[in-house]
This record gives C-alpha cells, sequence and structure tokens, in this order.
C-alpha cells in the first residue's frame, strides 16, 4: 500500500510539473574537426537538441520540432568547429581569495576549457563549486576533482599541509596521510564520500602501498591518478598497479634507474642529462602504459613557465632541463601509442582575462613534442575527456554532448588558431569570449 501510495504521489508530480519546450539549435555552414584525428570536412548542418547532438547532415535523425520548441539557427559562413578543451591538470581552491576559482572556471568556458580535472584542493571548495556549476549558479567546465594520498613527509609543509584547513595536516578525508597500518578500505570509502572520483597517488609511498592504494580505490569504483614517480615507487610500479593516468613527464625518467630515492623533494633532481628519453626500460614502460591504457597527462607547459611563476622565491633552475626531456619522452610515448592528454598544472592566466593556459600546453606538445596540429587536438578533446571517464563529449558525433569551440581560423594549419574564439557551446549554450 504504502509503495502504490508513493507510485501515486510520484505520478501527481509529474503530471502537475509542466514539462518544457525543446531547444534545438542549428549551426550550418562550417568546417568540422571532429576530435577524431581526421581532417576538417565540410558540414551544412549540425542540429542540437537540448543541449546534445541530434543529426550531423545525413547521420543522425532530424526529429520533427513540437509545436512550442524553441528553435535557433546560426549561420557560421565557413568558420571552423572543434570540440571543447579538455585541461586534464588543474588547481582551483588554492587561492586566498574564495572566490577567484569561480571567476577562473567562468574565464575558462569564455575560452574554450569545457571540462577539468582538479588534482588536489580543499573539496568543501570544490564541491561548493561543482553543486553551482550543476545548478547553473556558475558558468563554466564540468569539473571533476579529487581527493589526494601520501605519506607523512608530504604533509610537512607546501600546499599539501594547507588543504584542509581545520583539519590537522594530512587527516582530512580528501588530503589523507597513510602508512602500512592504515585501514585502507575506510580511508577510499571516506574520500569518495566527499564527491572526490579520483584518488590521487601523490609521493613517500613504497611500491606495496602505492599498489594496494590503486588497487582499492578502483574496488571501489574510483579512477586513479599519481604523479609519474611517487618516490620510492616508480612509474612502472604504478602502471603495474593499474593507475588511470601519469602526471608529469619529467618523471618519467625515474623508471631508468637502478633505485628510486625515498626522498620525494629529490623530483627536482631528475637525472635528465644522463638518461635518454628513448632508454630501454623507457621504451618498455611507454608500450606497458599503451598496452594497460594508462594515459599521459604531460603538464609540459608548468616546466616552460615555472621560472616565470613566482621569480626569485624557488629554485627553477632544473626546469629547463626537465621541459626539454619531458617533451622528447612525449614525443616517444605518444610514438608508443600512449593516449597523451593536456594538463596544465597552472592553468589559470595572470590577467583574468586572458585565455586559460590550456592553449599553451596544445602549442607546446606540436612545437616541442612533435604532434601534428590534429594530434595535438585529439589529446586536448577525446583523450582528456576519456581520462574523465567523461564518455558523452570530446568528439562532435551524433549522441554526444554539444561541447564545442568556434574558431575564426583553422586550428589544423595553425595550432595558435585555437585562440581565435568567436564563442564556446556547453551542452548547446553559447558563451562569448568578449
Amino acid at each position: 500500500m504504502i509503495k502504490l501510495l508513493r507510485c501515486i504521489a510520484f505520478w501527481f508530480v509529474v503530471a502537475a510539473s509542466p514539462l518544457q519546450a525543446a531547444d534545438y539549435l542549428e549551426l550550418t555552414d562550417f568546417q568540422l574537426i571532429d576530435g577524431s584525428g581526421g581532417p576538417a570536412r565540410p558540414v551544412k548542418s549540425l542540429l542540437i537538441r537540448d543541449g546534445v547532438i541530434v543529426a550531423i547532415d545525413e547521420s543522425g535523425t532530424r526529429p520533427t520540432p513540437e509545436a512550442d520548441a524553441r528553435w535557433t539557427r546560426i549561420g557560421l559562413a565557413g568558420a571552423w568547429v572543434i570540440p571543447g578543451l579538455v585541461d586534464t591538470h588543474v588547481h582551483l581552491s588554492r587561492f586566498p581569495d574564495p572566490r577567484r576559482g569561480d571567476r577562473i572556471l567562468s574565464s575558462a568556458l569564455r575560452g574554450g576549457v569545457t571540462s577539468v580535472r582538479d588534482l588536489a584542493g580543499d573539496v568543501r571548495a570544490l564541491g561548493e563549486m561543482e553543486r553551482a556549476l550543476v545548478t547553473g549558479e556558475l558558468s563554466g567546465p564540468t569539473l571533476v576533482y579529487s581527493a589526494l594520498f601520501g605519506g607523512p613527509a608530504i604533509f610537512r609543509g607546501g600546499p599539501t599541509a594547507d588543504m584542509a584547513p581545520g583539519h590537522a595536516p594530512g587527516e582530512a578525508p580528501w588530503a589523507r596521510r597513510i602508512d602500512a597500518k592504515t585501514d585502507l578500505r575506510q580511508a577510499v570509502a571516506e574520500a569518495r564520500g566527499t564527491g572526490a572520483r579520483i584518488i590521487k597517488v601523490y609521493g613517500d609511498l613504497t611500491p606495496p602501498l602505492a599498489t594496494a592504494l590503486i588497487r582499492e580505490a578502483r574496488q571501489q569504483g574510483l579512477m586513479t591518478a599519481a604523479h609519474a614517480t611517487v618516490f620510492p615507487a616508480a612509474p612502472g610500479d604504478l602502471v603495474d598497479a593499474g593507475v588511470g593516468s601519469l602526471s608529469h613527464a619529467p618523471y618519467l625518467v625515474w623508471e631508468a634507474v637502478d633505485s628510486v630515492p625515498a626522498d620525494y623533494g629529490q623530483r627536482i633532481r631528475g637525472p635528465w642529462g644522463a638518461i635518454a628519453p628513448d632508454h630501454p626500460r623507457l621504451l618498455a614502460l611507454y608500450r606497458r602504459m599503451a598496452e594497460r591504457g594508462v594515459f599521459l597527462d604531460a603538464t609540459l607547459y608548468v616546466y616552460k613557465a615555472m621560472k616565470d611563476y613566482a621569480p626569485g622565491q624557488m629554485d627553477t633552475s632544473w626546469t629547463e632541463a626537465a621541459f626539454a626531456w619531458g617533451a622528447a619522452a612525449v614525443r616517444h610515448a605518444r610514438a608508443a601509442g600512449v593516449r597523451v592528454t593536456t594538463g596544465t598544472d597552472w592553468f589559470e592566466p595572470r590577467d583574468e582575462g586572458d585565455l586559460p593556459h590550456t592553449h599553451e600546453e596544445l602549442a607546446l606538445l606540436v612545437e616541442h613534442a612533435g604532434f601534428t596540429p590534429a594530434q595535438a587536438l585529439v589529446a586536448a578533446t577525446r583523450n582528456g575527456a576519456a581520462a574523465l571517464a567523461l564518455d558523452d563529449r570530446g568528439m562532435l558525433t551524433v549522441g554526444k554532448l554539444a561541447d564545442l569551440i568556434v574558431l575564426e581560423a583553422d586550428p589544423l594549419a595553425d595550432i595558435h588558431n585555437t585562440r581565435q574564439i568567436r564563442f564556446t557551446l556547453k551542452r548547446g549554450v553559447m558563451t562569448k569570449l568578449r
């Protein structure tokens, strides 16, 4: 009887709630770069219904619009259309101004980024951002965020020690210090309860502990990401454990040493001058990454620009060597079949009106890592969406969300043309750059 009453109440609410009229948006006369890696092709009509692509010329189905449907047609006069960009390495909650992250997200959407992965921050702030994005109170990219796990040393200072004001360093569910005695099942469950969809494996973890953490996270249905070396766990240990994504291409160098130091601080002292990026151990690593579907979140931009990030406040003497080595490693990894993504680790521009640095990462893949513009666009769209398990976007095909950018110039001719933005669509809703 109770179930019957609940059903009656449900259908009463449904019947009493007016159905919203469908929204149709038709884009006409443009060059489509769909994210598959193929060439641009001319398209006469792309039809979007309620934020989803339902027809592209003769593919899909062109429905008969409902009598009360809203219909908008925009002629693009030969412009170029690409999928929205995905940045797989951002940090949105590490600012004294608590609203700075909101402004970064809004600016990023105007700049063509439609999905982001936050790889460690205060999930209280990130959860509120996600809520505001879902309800429409905030305009910005889709946000997927993580909880960070590591050994005791990484919580003794720096940003990781300040990720959870009100909690002792390493004691928050989203910023967790672990060791061999930790109940990983409970710790991962608590992290999952924060809304995090990713466990980030950060540093100061032995191979057995890193392996146990990655396997427990996967068992509980969470994605996993890690710095490419977590000291002393090496890249190969993480790949063998089933990690989903490795960040920071320069840290792959530690796969070719005989013994990885247990000191996480050694990450800035990689043997980039002594070990070639095509060392046999590294070539074997790239092959294993490709076979197991491990993404490479290259983050070339942060190494290229780090000396300008805080001049005089940190040692950046190592970054040029790390960048050059990392770019060459990314070239070899892509050749081996590894899916590279465009993460920046320094997402936000200095001036809030400027474009996100995701565009810089794209250009670096082409200019320093040997990618063609088409390959770089795949990294920034299809691969990025797959790394975030966002299967409903990343390409512009029938059935995918209408997350896309309309460009004034051809990015396949010059990758810098991704900056020539006319407007962005997020689920079919327009945002203009200016």
